[in-house]
């Protein structure tokens, strides 16, 4: 195979981002289109944090638009619009272009290759993603030659290295605060939602019982028991119009929102959700001896 001259780094490497930012806008068309956002991500405010659930129907629609325009573009034409524009391709080791499978198996390694930051393109001899390295690919220019064997001392921390060791270490830095947040409070969505259920299973229950609904107040929180007492609080829920078709239809309630305020014994949450597009819900808990109780809850009519 012919040797060419090494393309400059920072050019090609720019020319390689924009190229991708624009075939990533594309992508956000659909991701929008479908009336996603970014509101998935956590979000920080006063002593407090909030989850919003992303729908995960249109999620897989998305992940279909973006397996198929990268694969298929790649594996037809060696080019997606973005590679087109600055006259750029894909193409393997040898010279070729690349296969089907050597298209996914780039494609399926993108949103890693995004996560580190392309780190691992500045850290290669060849520019190579993670995606290009066990795909066996590299990106060229149209009108250049397929780049020859490139020998580089990997114990030499060129400019580049040094850019890309860099932004690896940015990279897992966000990496692992995205797993305290998963770790953290993945479990503690999972227990308000369990507490949530938990008491409407209870007042279901109290229902049956000819409104006898001790066993649920007693396991309400502090705040209810010494706001109300079991006569109060039972006259209430008996005067709760909406009860009956919350209790009738509970297994159909989807939370899709969560607020986590204070910490430890002073936690409090606040948790949103839908009750078959009829009613919007909006239920608080207090955390006591590290468990969830329910402290109100409120039911507001959809539209007119």
């Amino acid at each position: 195979m012919a040797s060419y001259p090494a393309q400059s780094l920072f050019p090609g490497f720019f020319r390689r981002i924009i190229a991708a930012v624009i075939d990533f806008i594309l992508i956000a068309l659909v991701w929008f289109g479908l009336g996603l956002g970014i509101d998935f991500l956590p979000i920080p405010g006063e002593n407090s944090i909030t989850f919003v659930a992303v729908d995960l129907s249109k999620v897989f629609i998305v992940f279909l638009a973006f397996l198929g325009y990268f694969t298929l573009l790649e594996a037809l034409f060696g080019w997606t619009l973005g590679k087109l524009i600055f006259q750029q391709e894909v193409v393997t080791v040898r010279g070729r272009r690349p296969t089907l499978v050597q298209a996914l198996i780039r494609t399926l390694f993108k949103p890693l290759d995004m996560l580190l930051l392309l780190s691992p393109l500045l850290m290669s001899p060849k520019n190579q993603t993670l995606g290009d390295r066990y795909a066996r690919t590299l990106v060229i220019n149209r009108d250049a030659g397929v780049p020859g064997i490139i020998v580089e001392d990997r114990y030499i921390f060129s400019f580049k290295k040094i850019i890309g060791i860099l932004l690896l270490l940015l990279s897992l830095a966000g990496l692992g605060g995205g797993f305290y947040f998963v770790k953290t409070y993945l479990p503690e969505i999972r227990s308000v939602n369990q507490a949530a259920h938990a008491h409407f299973m209870r007042l279901e229950k109290g229902k049956q019982l000819k409104n006898n609904y001790q066993a649920a107040y007693e396991n309400a929180s502090r705040q209810v028991r010494e706001q109300e007492t079991l006569e109060e609080y039972q006259q209430k829920l008996e005067g709760n119009p909406v009860l009956d078709l919350v209790l009738e239809k509970r297994n159909n309630i989807k939370f899709n929102k969560w607020i986590f305020q204070g910490k430890n014994e002073r936690a409090a949450a606040v948790v949103y959700g839908q009750l078959e597009n009829i009613y919007d819900l909006e239920i608080k808990l207090a955390k006591e001896e590290n468990q969830w109780k329910f402290v109100s809850g409120q039911f507001i009519l959809i539209g007119p």
